[in-house]
């Protein structure tokens, strides 16, 4: 193959192709989510829908901020696309998805467990690169610590934003009733895959039959992706465990305290626990 036409060139050809061969409402399929929420198993599902190919903007690279840029989006890519970002709800950020006028997803997870998913994804090849270098010589308790005490402050913020962004932002443009945005829980999606995905789906309004969406979940299980049962862990994976609750594994009461101390008010805003006595 011609070098002109390997990559991105041959990727922009089959998105034009595909651009004349479905009918969709929506050309682009944004998610947004938290890093280690569990964002790449709902991009790699949504990714699924016949005709849409990934779209990963110019600036949205590995350990940015993600913050997004009008031209990616308005007007949309060519063809139909997906894009994943783990963007801030800044008004910047807000102002584009808004302008678009298409629905988006977006997906938390229990920020204690992406205290434990962060202490061991920092420890693999090449992370070391854009997160926090001197957290790799620390053993997995002390990265915990470090989490929560370097980390958390700026992120244990971030899934009340885009809550009430969601919350309080426009309507579905063709769903009477909803909001264009979705905010889902990635231990929903753990629980009831079928579930959460029915309901993305239905979002995006891409129109797949309840056996496609069956199909999809299994396809991407959490053992069909590792070969392991969930809680089976490799901690040499980006899929390192699979399940909601591996705090409780690793949190010390050192640990539990200082959470607290920074992010427990928020854990009950979100309904992970009901008050302080966790």
């Amino acid at each position: 193959m011609p070098v002109a036409l390997q990559g991105k060139p041959i990727r922009y050809i089959q998105r034009s192709i595909n651009q004349r061969l479905y009918d969709y409402p929506h050309r682009n399929l944004l998610i947004i989510g938290q890093p280690k929420s569990g964002s790449t198993w709902l991009f790699r599902m949504v990714q699924e829908v016949p005709g849409y190919l990934t779209f990963v903007p110019g600036n949205i690279k590995l350990g940015n901020l993600h913050e997004l840029d009008r031209a990616d989006f308005v007007p949309a890519p060519v063809g139909y696309t997906v894009t994943k970002t783990h963007s801030s709800a800044t008004p910047e950020n807000l102002a584009i998805i808004h302008e678009t006028g298409r629905p988006y997803t977006v997906l938390m997870r229990d920020p204690r467990d992406l205290a434990v998913s962060w202490a061991y994804y920092v420890g693999l090849p090449y992370r070391d690169e854009w997160s926090w270098p001197e957290a790799v010589k620390l053993s997995i308790p002390e990265r915990i610590s470090f989490y929560i005490e370097k980390v958390l402050p700026r992120t244990s913020a971030w899934p009340l934003d885009w809550r009430n962004a969601v919350a309080n932002g426009p309507e579905h443009p063709n769903r009477k009733g909803e909001r264009r945005g979705l905010f889902l829980k990635y231990e929903d999606m753990l629980a009831d895959c079928y579930a959460v995905m029915r309901r993305v789906f239905d979002h995006y309004e891409v129109g797949l039959s309840d056996e496609m969406v069956r199909a999809i979940c299994g396809k991407h299980s959490f053992k069909k992706a590792t070969g392991r049962e969930p809680g089976q862990a490799d901690a040499k994976s980006f899929n390192r465990k699979g399940i909601s609750g591996d705090w409780q594994n690793h949190f010390t009461p050192e640990h539990v305290a200082a959470f607290k101390s920074v992010a427990g008010e928020r854990l009950i805003e979100l309904g992970y626990e009901r008050d302080l006595s966790w």
